[in-house]
C-alpha cells in the first residue's frame, strides 16, 4: 500500500489530437525536403510541384501529398510500372494502388500510402512526360531544371489536354483500394465534409457513416479475405480511425 508521504505516479495521458496532427505534418514536410533532394539528383526529373491543398497553402494534418514530376523525354516503360521504386523516392510504404486513367499521356499515375509519425499519410504521384507538362495554377513549384511553362488552367484542365491510351480504372477487389477508401471516408469524417463523406461511402457500398468505428468494422470484415497479412497498413489506419474520434463524433 502506498503511504500518503509516498508521491503518486502520474497517470499517462494519450497525447492531444493537436499535437498528432502537429507529428503529422512535420513529418510529411521532412518527407517532402528529402524526396525533392531524391528528385534533384536524379537527371530524369525536370522538375517537382505540388498540387492540391497543400500547393495552395491551404491544407491540414489530413492533407494528401498530390505531386507532379516532370520527366525529361519519353518516361520510361520500368518507370512508369513502377513510379515510386523506380525514382528511389524516401519512406515507409503502407500499400500502392495505381489507376491508370488518372495518368496523362505517356507517363503514370500511383497512390502511394506512406506511414508518418505513426499515421497513413496517400501521396497521389503523377509522373509527367516533359513535352506536354505544364505547371498548373494553383501549384507550389519545388525543384526546376530551367523555367517549366506556366498554365492557367487547374490539374484535371490540363490531364483532360492529355488523356490516356490505358482507361482503365482502380481494381475494386485490390485491398489497397479498401484501404485507400477508408482513410478517405476518415478524413471528410474528421473535416465534416458530409458530401465527399458520403461519396466516399457509396463507392464503398455501404450507408453514410456517422461514427468512424462504422468503418473500423467494415475493414474487420472484409479485409482479412482479401489481404490477410495487411499488419502495418491495418495499424496505421486503425491509429487514423482512433485519431478521428478524439475530434468528435455525429458530424
Amino acid at each position: 500500500m502506498t503511504s500518503d508521504s509516498e508521491p503518486t505516479k502520474a497517470t499517462a495521458r494519450p497525447p492531444a489530437s493537436a499535437e498528432v496532427l502537429g507529428r503529422v505534418v512535420t513529418a510529411r514536410g521532412r518527407w517532402l525536403d528529402e524526396a525533392v533532394e531524391v528528385l534533384s539528383d536524379n537527371p530524369l526529373a525536370a522538375g517537382v510541384w505540388l498540387v492540391g491543398s497543400l500547393g495552395r497553402a491551404d491544407g491540414d494534418g489530413f492533407s494528401d501529398v498530390d505531386l507532379i514530376v516532370a520527366i525529361e523525354g519519353p518516361v520510361p516503360a520500368a518507370l512508369r510500372t513502377h513510379p515510386f521504386g523506380g525514382l528511389g523516392l524516401p519512406g515507409t510504404v503502407l500499400f500502392v494502388r495505381p489507376k491508370p486513367r488518372n495518368a496523362p499521356d505517356g507517363g503514370a499515375f500511383l497512390s502511394v500510402c506512406l506511414e508518418m509519425a505513426g499515421l497513413p499519410v496517400l501521396v497521389d504521384m503523377y509522373l509527367w512526360p516533359s513535352i506536354t507538362v505544364a505547371v498548373p495554377t494553383g501549384s507550389r513549384v519545388l525543384m526546376e531544371r530551367g523555367r517549366m511553362p506556366r498554365s492557367k488552367l487547374g490539374l484535371l484542365d490540363l490531364l483532360a489536354l492529355c488523356p490516356p491510351t490505358d482507361t482503365s480504372g482502380s481494381d475494386p477487389d485490390d485491398p489497397a483500394t479498401l484501404l485507400l477508401l477508408v482513410q478517405l471516408a476518415a478524413k471528410y469524417h474528421a473535416r465534416g465534409d458530409r458530401s465527399r463523406r458520403a461519396a466516399i461511402c457509396n463507392q464503398l457500398n455501404i450507408p453514410d457513416i456517422t461514427i468512424v468505428e462504422q468503418l473500423r468494422h467494415l475493414l474487420d470484415d472484409r479485409l482479412p479475405t482479401l489481404w490477410p497479412a495487411s499488419t502495418a497498413a491495418r495499424t496505421a489506419v486503425d491509429r487514423l480511425f482512433e485519431l478521428v474520434s478524439t475530434l468528435g463524433e455525429g458530424r
